[in-house]
C-alpha cells in the first residue's frame, strides 16, 4: 500500500504504511514500426477540447495539440483510451477544480490540498505547490503550481502515478480533470493520476496574451502573430514574470519536486505532441523517476521541428491528393483536385481575394490558406478536397473563418501564448538563422509564413538562453510506446524513428493514415499493457493490421 504525502486521508480511513512491489523490466530492444491502427483519432492531448469553461478556449490552436477532431468522419470511429475529444458529453465533465489559496508566508517547497470535484467517482484532491520562479537563484518571485490528484479507485494506489503532458507547448491539464477521471477509469483502477498545470499555464499563473489585437481582424490575416500584439503582451507579462524562467526544463524540475512531495517514487509518463518533448527532458533530468513512457506524435528534443512544418504540410497535402485520386467517389467528386488546388494557390498569391469575416473585410492570402489547410490536416483531411473546390469556385469564406478560429488562440485565455513563446523561442526558434529558414521553406506554398512569424516575435521576446546539452538526443532504457501517424503534418514518422533509436526498450507503432495523434481500442490496450507490466515485451500489436481509408466529404456543396 502507498501513503500519499500531504493529502489528508478521507473520513473513516486510517493511515497505512508504504510498501512497493518490485517491478521487473525486461529490456527487449524493440524499435520497430508496426503497420496501422484501426482508428486514426487523436489520443494523447485532446484535453483542450474540454476547456470550454475558460474564455476563448474553444479556439483552435495551431501548434501541436490534438484538438478539433470531434467533427471529423474519422473521429466517428469510437475513439477509446484516453482520448478526451468527447469529454464534454460526459456528465460533470465541465466541472472545474477548486484550488486552495496559499498564504503569502508559505515557503517554496510546500503546498496544500483540499477535496474537490465532488461529482467525480473516488477521492479527488486539488492543490497548489509553491516553487521558486528562478530555481537556480532560489530567491525572488514564486509560482504556485496547481495540481489535481485522482486517487486510484481500488486500494491505496501504487508508489508510481500516471501523469500526462499536453501539447502546445502551453496546454494545461487540470481544467479537464473531471472528464479525464471518467474517461481513464481503467488506468485509474490501481494507480493515482497526477495532473499538473506547468508554471505559466492554466491554473498556474497562466501567461496569457489576452490583450486586444491593435490592428483588428485584418492584422490577424496579415500574420499569425501581429507584432504589436506580441510586444504589448510581452510588456504586460514582464511586469509579473521573468519570461526567461519559463522553459521545459524548469517545468520538469517543478514536476519532480511536486511528485516527490506527494510521495510518488516514479511516474508513468503519457505525452502527446510537444508533451513528448517534455517526456524526453524529464527523462534526461530525472531518469530514476521514470517507470514507463508513452509518446504520441513525437517532437525530438534535438530538432527545431517548426522550421520543417512548411515542407511537412506540402508532403501531407500531396498524400491526400493521391488517396483521393485512388478512391472512386472522391475522384468522381473532385476529378481535377490538383489543378483546382493549383488555381487556388495562384489566386491567393497573385491577387488575394477579399472576404468579409467577423464583420471586417480582409485579404485571404497564402499564409491564411496554408495555415487553414494545416489545421484541417490535423485530423480532418477528408474535408480538404471539398474546401479547395469551394475556394476554386469563389467561396473563400469557409476557409477564412476556419483560419480565424485557429489563429484566435494567440489572443485567448485558453492557451497561454506567453508561455508558448517563452518555450518555443528558447528551444526551437532562437537558434535558427534567417538563411536556414529561407533554405528550409523554399519552394513551399506556406513559405516562411509560420516559422518567420515565430522568428520575428522571438527576436523581441527575451526568452532563456539554453546550454548546448539541452539540444542533444535523450538516451534511455525505460519501457516506451511510441506512436506516429503517417499523415501527420507536424510530427511525422521520421522524428519518431530518430527518438526510438535512442530508447533501447521501445516499440514504435505507425498508423499509415493517422493524423496528429493516434487512438482507438487497439492503442488503448497497448498503453494499458505497458503501464500495468512496465515492459514492452507483452504489448500485443496484433490488432494493428488494417489501414482505414479516409472518409472524404464528397459532392461539393
Amino acid at each position: 500500500m502507498h501513503v500519499r504525502n500531504h493529502l489528508p486521508p478521507p473520513t473513516a480511513v486510517v493511515a497505512v504504511t508504504t510498501a512497493k512491489a518490485a517491478t521487473a523490466v525486461t529490456a527487449v530492444g524493440v524499435a520497430t514500426a508496426a503497420v496501422a491502427v484501426a482508428v486514426a483519432v487523436a489520443v494523447a492531448v485532446a484535453v483542450l477540447t474540454s476547456l470550454s469553461a475558460i474564455p476563448g478556449a474553444a479556439q483552435q490552436p495551431d501548434f501541436p495539440t490534438f484538438t478539433s477532431l470531434s467533427a471529423t468522419s474519422e473521429a466517428a470511429q469510437q475513439p477509446d483510451f484516453p482520448t478526451l475529444t468527447s469529454l464534454s458529453a460526459i456528465p460533470g465533465a465541465a466541472q472545474q477544480p477548486d484550488f486552495p489559496t496559499l498564504a503569502a508566508d508559505v515557503a517554496p517547497g510546500t503546498g496544500a490540498s483540499q477535496p474537490c470535484l465532488a461529482s467525480v467517482p473516488g477521492e479527488v484532491w486539488c492543490g497548489r505547490f509553491r516553487v521558486w520562479e528562478n530555481r537556480d537563484a532560489r530567491s525572488g518571485r514564486t509560482v504556485d503550481v496547481a495540481f489535481v490528484v485522482l486517487e486510484a479507485l481500488e486500494g491505496d494506489g501504487r508508489a508510481d502515478a500516471i501523469t500526462r503532458f499536453n501539447g502546445g507547448p502551453g496546454a494545461p491539464t487540470t481544467p479537464a480533470a473531471a472528464g479525464l477521471a471518467r474517461w481513464a477509469a481503467d488506468l485509474r483502477r490501481e494507480r493515482d493520476v497526477l495532473l499538473i498545470d506547468h508554471r505559466g499555464t492554466g491554473n498556474s499563473a497562466g501567461l496569457w496574451c489576452a490583450n486586444p489585437f491593435p490592428g483588428g481582424v485584418a492584422s490577424r490575416f496579415a500574420t499569425i502573430f501581429p507584432l504589436d500584439h506580441a510586444e504589448e503582451c510581452r510588456d504586460i507579462l514582464s511586469a509579473r514574470a521573468d519570461l526567461s524562467q519559463y522553459t521545459t526544463a524548469r517545468a520538469m524540475d517543478d514536476l519532480a519536486e511536486i511528485s516527490t512531495w506527494l510521495g510518488y517514487e516514479q511516474l508513468n509518463l503519457y505525452g502527446g505532441s510537444y508533451g513528448t518533448r517534455e517526456i524526453q527532458v524529464f527523462t534526461r533530468r530525472h531518469p530514476e523517476m521514470v517507470r514507463t513512457a508513452v509518446m504520441n506524435g513525437v517532437v525530438p528534443v534535438d530538432q527545431p521541428v517548426y522550421i520543417y512544418h512548411a515542407r511537412y504540410l506540402q508532403e501531407t497535402l500531396e498524400s491526400v491528393f493521391e488517396e483521393c485520386a485512388s478512391e472512386p467517389s472522391c475522384r468522381a467528386s473532385y476529378p481535377d483536385l490538383r489543378e483546382a488546388a493549383a488555381r487556388v494557390l495562384r489566386t491567393v498569391q497573385a491577387s488575394p481575394p477579399s472576404v468579409i469575416v467577423a464583420g471586417e473585410e480582409v485579404q485571404f492570402g497564402p499564409l491564411a490558406l496554408s495555415y487553414a489547410l494545416r489545421g484541417l490536416l490535423y485530423g480532418q483531411s477528408g474535408t480538404v478536397p471539398a474546401r479547395l473546390y469551394e475556394a476554386d469556385r469563389g467561396s473563400w469564406r469557409p476557409l477564412a473563418e476556419y483560419y480565424l478560429g485557429r489563429q484566435a488562440w494567440v489572443g485567448s485565455m485558453g492557451i497561454p501564448a506567453g508561455y508558448h513563446f517563452s518555450v518555443l523561442c528558447a528551444e526551437d526558434v532562437d537558434r535558427l538563422t534567417w538563411d536556414e529558414i529561407e533554405r528550409e521553406t523554399a519552394g513551399t506554398f506556406m513559405g516562411d509564413g509560420l516559422i518567420g512569424g515565430y522568428k520575428r516575435v522571438c527576436e523581441r521576446w527575451g526568452a532563456a538562453e539554453l546550454p548546448d546539452a539541452h539540444f542533444r538526443p535523450v538516451d534511455s532504457d525505460r519501457p516506451a510506446l511510441i506512436l506516429s501517424g503517417g499523415r501527420d503534418p507536424v510530427t511525422p514518422v521520421a522524428g519518431a524513428v530518430d527518438v526510438a533509436s535512442h530508447w533501447s526498450n521501445s516499440v514504435h507503432v505507425v498508423v499509415p493514415n493517422g493524423g496528429h495523434g493516434q487512438g482507438g481500442p487497439c492503442v488503448a490496450g497497448m498503453v494499458l499493457e505497458l503501464i500495468e507490466s512496465a515492459s514492452v515485451a507483452g504489448i500485443d500489436t496484433s490488432c494493428v493490421h488494417a489501414t482505414p481509408a479516409t472518409r472524404f466529404e464528397v459532392g461539393p456543396s
